[in-house]
């Protein structure tokens, strides 16, 4: 039997199989093709047609694709979908790749000082208490070296600022900026809260309604975490 899986069993079958073989795929245990697909039913334990309806979804995250009498083709990485919130997720718990977390930071330079502008404009009372509490929810768990909660909370201070900027398509990049901040967080060494003085002036600055100000001080503290990620990832910073 196939030592890098395990068999699977019932209930949520098809989530088991699209999730194993997607992270068997970012382990880089399969680099080609996938196994034929009797002997991936007999690995898994599943009929074909769990089988083919699993590689449909993965197809569609853009790992594999079938060929007819060839097999199903691992596609090359720079064509997966790794905006996919599953796949980002999977990522940072099998193999971050310091070059995707790049490429989501320096996406992030560009949405999130817009998003932080907006919400300067915007954001309501209720909007400013969101942000304040995340704000505070990471001052004291750098206070207490919690480094799981200084992420949560990170994650809490840039969604609340996207919710902030009352801007639709804004609002739906919350699930990837919190698994950029997850990934990052997974590479990066430098001492818990750092940037936390940062956060504290892109806040001020919204509550202050200084659009431009806020604009710019989450660019800075976005630059920030690129130097970060680079810093402890050297090779991130030749590929990029």
């Amino acid at each position: 039997m196939d030592e890098t899986i395990r068999p699977l069993v019932k209930p949520r079958v098809h989530q088991q199989v699209v999730e194993t073989i997607a992270r068997a795929i970012l382990r880089g245990d399969y680099t080609d093709y996938l196994p034929a697909e009797p002997q991936l039913c007999e690995t898994l334990q599943i009929s074909r047609s769990a089988l083919r309806e699993a590689v449909r979804v993965l197809g569609g995250k853009g790992l594999v694709s079938s060929r007819p009498h060839v097999g199903t083709m691992i596609r090359p990485r720079d064509e997966w979908n790794m905006l996919d919130v599953d796949l980002l997720g999977w990522s940072i718990e099998e193999k971050p790749d310091p070059k995707v977390v790049v490429s989501l930071i320096e996406a992030r330079q560009v949405i999130e000082p817009a998003a932080a502008r907006l919400a300067a404009q915007r954001a309501t009372a209720a909007d400013l208490a969101a942000i304040e509490r995340a704000f505070l929810g990471m001052t004291s768990a750098r206070k207490a070296n919690d480094f799981a909660a200084y992420n949560a909370a990170d994650q809490m201070f840039h969604t609340a600022i996207l919710a902030a900027s009352h801007n639709f398509v804004f609002r739906q990049f919350s699930t990837i900026i919190g698994a950029a901040l997850e990934y990052s967080f997974s590479i990066t060494l430098r001492e818990l809260g750092h940037a936390l003085p940062v956060h504290g002036e892109v806040l001020e600055h919204i509550r202050m309604r200084d659009a431009e100000g806020a604009r710019a001080t989450m660019h800075r503290l976005l630059d920030v975490a690129i130097s970060d990620l680079k810093q402890a990832a050297p090779l991130a910073e030749r590929q990029a």
